[in-house]
């Protein structure tokens, strides 16, 4: 079954995912703002009254700031735990409506299926997600502390995986942040750095899996250099030499074809996305 995904943001300026399946489109979170969702959404040709359905993983600015207004102006659902409509204070809000998902209860849109996974962050009920198309699927998670069995449990059958790959804990450390911000993105309801989505490379990685996105990468905390050595260093160890690993920056990237891994050294949709 087809299913495919492009990142149309990452990071702390504003995290969106554009997801297609079975004639069927869906967005992961909307942290950019209304007017540049959409024009992102147009540079690709697809009509952003077109998406079937906008699924929020948490109530965070760089993850919800678009919701409400892309909602009300394209006529699109909003989906997520009943925390994140809680925290974002939707019930005096005017748009296209909000439908509740459960913990691991999929939600049918048309011939997709998205499971929403619970994850450990700073966060009113945080999801990560499962999105599959019959027996296809994509693994989505960003903004989380550490990686659960829960997590790890639920990922387990997916053909790709986007996960964040936030920090280098000894850049974080010696950088410019208040001590306050160091603690809550290296705890365990912060953010997840590049040796821990190598642990879970090395002990986790669904055998299932053929291409690896990493996301959210700090632009103080980080170098995509450090993140790629690291995770594909993880990689090696286990002789997962067939998993394709990209970074997506700020821009996003070209489309993704989840189980189907693009040709060595092809990008598949423009500079922005990295392969390693």
């Amino acid at each position: 079954m087809s299913l495919r995904f492009r990142v149309l943001g990452s990071g702390s300026t504003g995290n969106a995912t554009l997801v297609e399946g079975g004639g069927v489109r869906i967005l992961l979170d909307a942290g950019l703002g209304p007017r540049e969702l959409a024009e992102r959404l147009q540079s690709v040709g697809v009509d952003p009254a077109s998406v079937d359905a906008l699924f929020l993983s948490h109530e965070h600015q760089d993850h919800a700031r678009g919701a409400v207004s892309f909602s009300r102006k394209w006529g699109v659902r909003i989906c997520g735990s009943r925390g994140t409509y809680a925290a974002m204070g939707l019930g005096a809000e005017d748009f296209a409506g909000y439908d509740v998902l459960e913990a691991d209860k999929p939600r049918a849109v048309g011939s997709l299926t998205v499971r929403g996974v619970p994850v450990p962050h700073d966060a009113a009920g945080p999801f990560a997600f499962v999105v599959a198309n019959g027996s296809t699927s994509l693994g989505h998670a960003t903004d989380f502390g550490h990686v659960s069995r829960t997590f790890v449990e639920a990922f387990r059958d997916c053909d790709a995986v986007l996960v964040e790959s936030n920090h280098d804990p000894d850049l974080l450390r010696r950088g410019d942040y208040p001590w306050s911000l160091k603690e809550r993105i290296l705890g365990p309801r912060g953010h997840l750095s590049n040796q821990d989505v190598a642990r879970f490379v090395a002990q986790g990685l669904a055998e299932t899996c053929r291409t690896l996105v990493l996301a959210h990468l700090s632009q103080k905390n980080n170098h995509p250099e450090l993140a790629q050595g690291c995770i594909e260093g993880a990689l090696a160890r286990r002789g997962r030499t067939e998993v394709k690993v990209a970074i997506t920056d700020a821009d996003g990237t070209g489309w993704v074809e989840v189980g189907t891994p693009p040709p060595p050294g092809q990008s598949g949709g423009g500079k922005q996305l990295r392969l390693f």
